[in-house]
């Protein structure tokens, strides 16, 4: 009996050590790819493992016992353990309420946020491979519009966030990377993101609402766009390199004449007699082109070419047990320009280390290297770059043609005639920049709930700018060589202090923040030039070969902000949220007495899907409403602006000259911030298990005391002077919608969609209803730019152009223009000036608004596939109702009895006397009556549909994978750019050619811009 009990207990015993062993298990996704850093532990215990980076984990358990796993991006799932080894399939997640999101000096959880806050995915940034991190944003939050400013290498980018808030100071949202803040350039050709390196980015996020940004307070009004870079998880080292090449073409070239459409346009402008609409005879000088058979030049396809880029991306991310985080990266890119002789080049090496020492202390350091040269991307320095050159050149010139020598009547050759190519290939032009971005952290608990941050940042930049034109171009011709010089220095720091208090009591979760910063930022930007050379044949690089230099000048400038802020975030039940901010900056830029601004808000949240009467509907997986208001300021001006300045003046006095200082403006002591209050309300939809998750936001912003320029008297010895009047408002409505459309083993589909609008309008100017701004097209017209109260912004002021004159008895019976220096008679083949007022007279009282270049509303659209190992992805953008401002033609839409091409459109069309006299372009010349006039033919219709990408992929088979010793190896083929629909006759609709104060009130303007890229492209990425 005795050894039949003991051997039961024996036995019990033995089953018992069994079932209490080693399970051992592997986490896989779908396609069988393992999951590192997933959680594993024994439901209703805190024992629990993580996987390591092959998805591997070994855990003590018995038989019967039930696993939790979770892991971010998938769904949590339950397994029973029926055996000691077990394989777990996890399925991506759809839950997005649960993301962590960054915000302004913290992080929350997407389901408890009050404020208007879009995330972008660093996958869907990926699959387009944008090279730079500001065009890869287009199209994908609503209420940021994108606009790229003449598609050249490396040229600027306008970002616009709910419209602006402002009118002539600074528009440019606030960047910040990794915690540092980037602050904004308003110069048309910068672009401040140009040397960061968007593989590297981990997470995007873009805050809209007064809620999200008061936190920022001064720099908040025009939004904020926060860019984290990634960093490596605890495991086993994984090292990623992703190489491409590709081949881009330019496209939709403008169709200008032939060389013998030329010819015969000038043959056909010599017979005619406007006056009698007759014709006389023709100049022997290009019938004798026509009979020699000129060839010629086609100057479009010459100085353009199939150009080649080349990117490597290289990155290794990993982690240790004892708290150790690193991700170290760098990659090269080499773009050639589609422009002969331009290309770009950019180097990055990024550094992310942070070490966690205990249970609540982390150090970290995250350091960024940049380096970018651009070769010819300026070129003259003008707004109008290279291509007004390539396309009015006549086209029957031979390409070797030398400066002054053109081939033309010699009654009309002025003798500056300057081949394109000898500028693109002789002309040397590069700019060189370098950035380092650095920072230091220190995290510790000082208790359970409270925790202490403290941060060093500074970001340090070099930009070195020259030029050199050789006697064989127009801008050196006469000076025998001329060089000119800019190098820019930036320094920037930032010390920051932050204390943070979480705690959840019972119902009440409370996330408390209090932040002390300190900011210093110099500048310097130096100049100089040299002339008549004695030798130009090392260029910039021999200033010693000059006998002339330019007076150099150096302009430094230093600014300080000095700022504390407090945040409270409580929440009650997971159903009611309140969020509360307040911030004060104190800037170095304003006066005395005006040097502190006050930023607070207020945001409400409200979980209704947490109600009972909603919850169990089973309709709703989320749905929250959400208000906020809140003030925030603009101090987006020059350093010194409240001050008078002090200029170097030359004088000449009892016949000595002598140098001196001189004032520069006027002093403003009372200037103060521009102040923008916003309302805000969300809408948060979840459906089907939040496969389908839709965010609806309405928003009323007004900025006021406005920082403009005013007109001051004569007697004051200055014409404008900076104040504070007047106010204009933004509202709008934006939508953004993300499905998961299919989601199974073998084939998913997601899609993301953005729609916005917003209408902007000029409330109050002060003493006077309305301000004029010249555009700069070209140096032919003046004050084109309207800002009116009662209007929007974007507005062009001109005439309409009502139809050709055909006849005599019709330009006898048109209004006629009267003006200084302009005739007042009209002829056949001129523009017929629709006469507003009636009076008979084409004058300033004949102007209207006749473009606006603000669309009506804009928005993207995202599709993702993946098919067993293929992936296929594309992204689509639309705007609708914007004008465009074609300023290119200008000098092309008219017989010009000089050197300047035509386009076909006008050639076919135009009004040609007894050749063609009934039309409907105009047949004057560049001296004609009104070729001085801003009018409606030059607006045309900016709506567009564009293709920004379409990706096809293929992930290796595991065979492949494991023979080559790597755990992915996925081959790509990219188009970018495959095709735009549009009414726009020019190379791209979305396009901003002018800066300063014309580019943030009016934009929109076409006027040199470089053509819109077809690009193909094929890369492999592998991981190890």
């Amino acid at each position: 009996m005795k050894f039949k009990l003991l051997t039961i207990i024996f036995f019990t015993f033995s089953i018992s050590l069994f079932a209490q062993g080693t399970i051992e298990g592997v986490v896989k996704d779908l396609k069988g790819l393992p999951i590192p850093q997933t959680n594993v532990t024994i439901k209703g215990t805190k024992n629990g493992v993580i996987t390591d980076f092959d998805g591997i984990f070994k855990i003590k358990a018995k038989i019967g016992d039930v696993l939790t796993i979770t892991c971010t991006g998938f769904t949590k799932k339950e397994v029973k353990i029926q055996g000691s080894s077990i394989e777990i399939v996890l399925v991506e997640s759809n839950v997005t309420l649960d993301e962590v999101v960054v915000i302004g000096y913290g992080t929350a959880k997407k389901k408890d946020l009050t404020g208007a806050i879009s995330s972008v995915r660093a996958s869907s940034i990926e699959k387009g491979d944008p090279l730079d991190v500001q065009t890869a944003l287009a199209g994908r939050v609503a209420g940021l519009q994108i606009t790229q400013n003449d598609n050249g290498l490396g040229s600027g980018v306008k970002a616009i966030i709910r419209g602006g808030s402002s009118l002539t100071s600074g528009n440019q949202p606030l960047y910040v990377i990794d915690g540092f803040p980037i602050i904004p350039d308003e110069n048309v050709s910068s672009n401040p993101l140009s040397d960061l390196d968007p593989g590297q980015i981990k997470s995007i996020e873009v805050l809209k609402d007064a809620s999200a940004t008061a936190i920022y307070g001064a720099r908040g009004s025009n939004g904020v766009i926060i860019i984290t870079t990634k960093l490596g998880k605890e495991g086993k080292a994984e090292i990623s390199a992703t190489l491409s090449t590709g081949l881009s073409l330019a496209t939709n070239f403008p169709r200008v004449l032939t060389p013998s459409e030329f010819i015969d346009q000038r043959i056909r402008y010599d017979q005619i007699d406007y006056l009698n609409g007759t014709t006389t005879s023709i100049n022997p000088y290009w019938q004798d082109k026509k009979d020699a058979n000129t060839q010629g030049t086609n100057w479009a396809k010459a100085a353009t070419q199939a150009a080649v880029t080349r990117k490597l991306d290289l990155s290794m991310g990993g982690g240790s047990k004892d708290g150790l985080q690193y991700q170290l990266s760098g990659s090269y890119l080499d773009q050639e320009g589609v422009v002969i002789a331009t290309n770009f080049k950019r180097y990055n090496l990024n550094s992310n280390i942070v070490q966690t020492i205990g249970q609540g202390t982390r150090i970290g350091t995250n350091i960024k290297l940049a380096f970018t040269k651009n070769i010819g991307r300026s070129l003259d320095k003008s707004p109008e770059g290279i291509f007004k050159k390539v396309f009015t050149t006549n086209p029957f010139q031979p390409i070797d043609f030398t400066l002054g020598q053109i081939d033309i009547d010699p009654e009309i050759n002025t003798g500056n005639n300057e081949n394109v190519l000898t500028y693109l290939n002789q002309v040397k032009n590069q700019t060189e920049s370098s950035r380092i971005i650095g920072n230091v952290f220190y995290e510790t608990k000082v208790t359970k709930d409270l925790t202490f941050y403290t941060s060093y940042g500074f970001n340090r930049s070099f930009n070195n700018s020259q030029v050199f034109y050789p006697s064989t171009v127009i801008k050196g011709r006469f000076a025998n060589g001329v060089a000119q010089f800019q190098k820019g220095e930036t320094l920037n720091q930032v010390v920051e202090a932050r204390l943070n208090y979480k705690k959840v009591l019972g119902l009440h979760n409370i996330n408390a923040t209090a932040v002390g910063e300190f900011s210093d930022n110099q500048r310097s930007n130096f100049t100089a030039g040299a002339s008549n050379f004695s030798d130009q044949t090392n260029g910039f690089n021999d200033l010693t070969s000059a006998i002339l230099a330019d007076f150099p000048t150096n302009v430094l400038s230093e600014e300080k902000l000095a700022s504390y802020l407090g945040r409270v975030s409580y929440g009650y039940n997971k159903k009611y949220l309140l969020t509360a901010s307040m911030r004060a900056d104190g800037s170095s830029k304003f006066g005395k007495d005006n040097k502190w601004g006050y930023f607070p808000s207020l945001a409400l949240g409200w979980t209704l899907s947490e109600e009972s009467f909603i919850k169990n509907t089973d309709i709703f997986d989320n749905l929250k409403l959400r208000a906020s208001y809140g003030l925030t300021g603009n101090n987006q001006i020059p350093a010194y602006s409240a001050l008078s300045l002090l200029n170097a003046g030359n004088y000449v006095f009892n016949d000595i000259f002598s140098s001196g200082k001189v004032p520069n403006n006027v002093a403003n002591p009372d200037l103060k911030w521009e102040t923008t209050a916003q309302y805000n309300l969300g809408l948060d939809l979840g459906f089907f298990n939040n496969r389908l998750t839709v965010t609806a936001e309405v928003y009323y912003k007004k900025t006021t005391d406005l920082l403009l320029d005013v007109q001051l008297p004569p007697s004051s010895g200055f014409e404008t002077a900076l104040k504070n009047i007047g106010s204009f408002s933004n509202k709008g409505f934006e939508l953004t919608v993300n499905s998961v459309n299919i989601n199974n083993s073998d084939f998913k589909w997601r899609s993301d969609f953005t729609f916005s609008l917003n209408r902007s309008m000029v409330l109050d100017l002060g003493d006077k209803p309305e301000f004029y701004f010249d555009a700069n097209i070209s140096g032919k017209f003046n004050n084109e730019i309207l800002v009116r109260v009662g209007e929007s912004t974007g507005l062009y002021y001109g005439y309409i152009e009502d139809q050709i004159i055909n006849n005599q008895t019709e330009a006898a019976n048109s209004p006629k223009q009267l003006g200084a220096g302009i005739p007042d008679f009209n002829n056949n083949g001129q523009v017929k000036i629709y006469d507003v007022n009636g009076d008979g007279l084409i004058t300033l009282a004949d102007k209207v608004p006749i473009a606006n270049t603000t669309p009506e509303f804009i928005g993207g659209l995202n599709n993702e596939f993946t098919y067993k190992s293929f992936d296929f992805s594309f992204f689509l953008r639309f705007s609708y109702g914007n004008d465009v401002i074609n300023a290119n033609v200008t000098d092309l839409d008219k017989v010009n009895i000089g050197n300047n091409n035509t386009l076909l459109a006008m050639y076919n069309h135009s009004y040609s006397g007894a050749f063609n006299p009934t039309g409907t372009f105009h047949g004057e010349n560049g001296n004609g009556a009104y070729s001085t006039l801003f009018r409606s033919s030059y607006v045309e219709d900016g709506s567009f549909i564009k293709c920004d990408y379409i990706t096809l992929g293929y992930a290796m088979p595991k065979s492949v994978v494991e023979s080559l010793n790597v755990s992915k190896f996925r081959l790509f083929a990219r188009v970018n750019n495959p095709f735009m629909l549009t009414r726009y006759s020019w190379f791209d609709p979305e396009v901003n050619a002018i800066g300063g104060t014309a580019g943030k009130v009016g934009g929109g303007v076409d006027l040199g811009s470089y053509p819109r890229n077809f690009t193909v492209t094929c890369g492999l990425s592998l991981n190890f």
